[in-house]
């Protein structure tokens, strides 16, 4: 009786320090410089990883190899002041670029179909961010989109990234695909979707709108045009994808 009871202690025991030793992780570390981590949303051995990019770098132009391609391998620097969008797919501290599939962008305003530049974000759909809003904890990541007053939330499942998106009322508002984007971008291989797409999952729900996108991803030697969801100015201010 009492060598059962002791095991059972210990196993609660156990239990319970497992657990609360997760508040002690901090997704942030690694995130700046050269320590190729990314900040977003997974699961252990979960084959999505939705996270925020902040920037990617060609492998090469003209011909010529860009030496700041090797600090976006996660696709996310703390360093930097836009968000590009929320992508799927992350590889964390490797030395090597990849993945970074199906990159998806609330806006309002005006459309833009390309993510701008760094330099002037103004010509593209990316936003201005504050880690003041940003809070990065496991299996989720919130921020608060600058341009668009747009709250993103994310989480996932080991085989879903769900998105939440919280726009401001009576704004239109629309959700970017962007099917172009990856991390490395080397010339000659692009990747993009086939078969692709876009269902409002519960049409009947009014609020909030769930939406599921669908497709094949392949290998191809060209580009796909993005393409976007639009969502009229309602009392209705919030959309999951997934």
């Amino acid at each position: 009786m009492n060598k059962t009871l002791n095991l059972f202690l210990l196993t609660t025991a156990l239990a319970v320090k497992a657990v609360a030793q997760v508040e002690y992780v901090n997704p942030m570390i690694g995130t700046d410089g050269m320590g190729h981590t990314f900040p977003g949303a997974c699961v252990p051995f979960g084959i999505v990883q939705l996270s925020p990019d902040t920037d990617t770098i060609p492998h090469n132009v003209d011909g010529k190899y860009q030496p700041q391609t090797y600090a976006y391998c996660a696709g996310y620097q703390y360093k930097d002041k836009t968000i590009v969008g929320f992508s799927h797919t992350h590889m964390s501290g490797t030395g090597h670029s990849d993945l970074g599939d199906i990159l998806i962008m609330p806006t309002t305003g005006k459309l833009f179909l390309n993510p701008g530049t760094a330099d002037n974000p103004d010509a593209g759909y990316r936003s201005r961010f504050s880690h003041q809003t940003e809070k990065s904890v496991p299996g989720h990541y919130q921020v608060t989109l600058d341009d668009y007053k747009v709250k993103a939330e994310l989480t996932a499942t080991p085989r879903v990234g769900v998105h939440k998106y919280t726009f401001p009322q009576n704004e239109d508002g629309r959700i970017v695909v962007d099917l172009n984007h990856g991390i490395y971008n080397y010339n000659g291989h692009k990747d993009t979707m086939t078969n692709t797409n876009i269902d409002n999952t519960y049409p009947d729900q009014p609020q909030p709108e769930y939406y599921t996108l669908q497709g094949i991803k392949v290998s191809v030697d060209r580009l796909t045009p993005g393409i976007y969801i639009r969502r009229q100015g309602t009392k209705t201010t919030k959309i999951l994808v997934k």
